[in-house]
């Protein structure tokens, strides 16, 4: 969370178990089931009230909740969440599906299933990177939309991908919006203060002449020795006091003209701190994807390596069953899934493995399973190139 202007109040929070952060001076606010956008808004609010004057929060998500793999995979464990995660993925992460009987030679199926994984997952961090290059680019050109790049197939986890993209460019863009209108909406309220009090000089001026007149009459009248002494003084005071209203007055007018002026460098600043970040995150994009472009490749590779030792193994009936354990708001639920299903942060993902007893052999491999196989690589084979 950034609060423009306010390092003291910037910072990560984490999110409790009652789904509220902790925000200095502000204390704990509820941010269960809000978008990024209405979370800016209501700490804004909060941190409006009585606490800063038009504040300007940012947040973004750092760090979300990570998954928990456990049964029948290679390394149990917590692993970090992404964006678009299926359980193949979150299997993948987990070194793999792990064997259930130790007669398996050698474990080729499940060297083969991890591999083939993580194609499918380099080719997906490979389409969100995409569409991410997509949307950050039409955000530095001032887009109010983008077109995110075609692919040979629009599944639904692309859909889900585009989905997130396109909710985090209005939120963005809205966020920057919001921003700049704020400051720009002080532009009026300045300008009606500056002919106010312009006009308040200007009343000023002329009664500071009416009184210099006075004096210059009454010291006419003072030589000819109709006046006192103590008269003209007095009237020498009354043009001091006046002269300083006319002071302070023409004094705060360039006080407001100047703060007015610092409208437009504080808007072009705001833009630039937004145009920044998104060059930084193109330029972050830009390196991953350069990455991609050789590991993806030895990842494919690598499974197609492991396929010939998987052998017709690969092709046989080997059975996961899948559950899901999920916790929202504090009730718990058991879901069943498959590997496509698309998980959530803080999932407990349980894989349980059968066999067919005809599966249970010492046989070698037999290197049948490419032919039956090749179908599920082209995807990320084609992304690949």
């Amino acid at each position: 969370m950034t609060v423009i202007g306010q390092p003291d109040l910037s910072g990560d929070a984490t999110i409790d178990g009652s789904g509220a952060i902790a925000v200095p001076l502000a204390g704990s606010i509820t941010v269960r089931d809000l978008t990024v956008a209405e979370c800016q808004r209501t700490v804004a609010q909060r941190l409006a009230d009585g606490i800063l004057v038009n504040p300007t929060v940012i947040v973004r998500i750092a760090e979300l909740r990570p998954l928990y793999v456990m049964g029948d995979v290679r390394l149990p464990g917590a692993y970090p969440f992404r964006y678009g995660n299926t359980v193949r993925a979150a299997v993948a992460l987990a070194g793999g599906f792990g064997s259930v009987d130790p007669r398996l030679p050698n474990g080729g199926v499940a060297d083969f299933l991890a591999a083939e994984e993580r194609v499918r997952q380099l080719a997906l961090q490979r389409r969100i990177l995409l569409v991410r290059q997509a949307r950050v680019e039409a955000q530095i050109r001032g887009q109010t939309t983008f077109t995110p790049p075609s692919f040979a197939d629009d599944d639904e986890e692309t859909q889900a991908i585009v989905a997130h993209e396109r909710q985090t460019f209005a939120a963005e863009n809205a966020a920057l919006r919001e921003q700049i209108d704020t400051l720009k909406g002080q532009k009026p309220h300045l300008d009606e203060q500056i002919s106010a009090n312009s006009e308040e000089g200007m009343a000023g001026k002329k009664q500071l002449e009416m009184i210099r007149q006075q004096i210059k009459r009454y010291a006419d009248i003072y030589k000819q020795g109709l006046g006192t002494q103590n008269n003209d003084f007095q009237y020498r005071i009354l043009e001091a006091n006046q002269e300083a209203t006319v002071y302070r007055i023409e004094s705060e007018v360039a006080r407001l003209r100047i703060e007015a002026g610092d409208l437009g460098f504080k808007i072009q600043q705001v833009q630039s701190t937004f145009d920044r970040q998104a060059a930084t995150q193109l330029q972050e994009i830009q390196d991953r994807l350069e990455d991609l472009k050789v590991t993806l490749p030895a990842a494919i590779r690598m499974r197609d390596a492991k396929l010939r030792y998987a052998g017709d193994i690969a092709s046989r009936d080997v059975k996961h069953s899948i559950t899901i354990t999920r916790t929202r708001n504090g009730k718990t639920d058991v879901l069943d899934a498959d590997e496509t299903t698309l998980v959530q942060p803080g999932d407990v993902i349980d894989i349980q493995t059968t066999l067919p007893g005809s599966l249970v052999s010492n046989s070698a491999p037999q290197g049948g399973a490419y032919a039956n196989l090749s179908a599920s690589r082209s995807d990320a084979t084609e992304q690949a190139h």
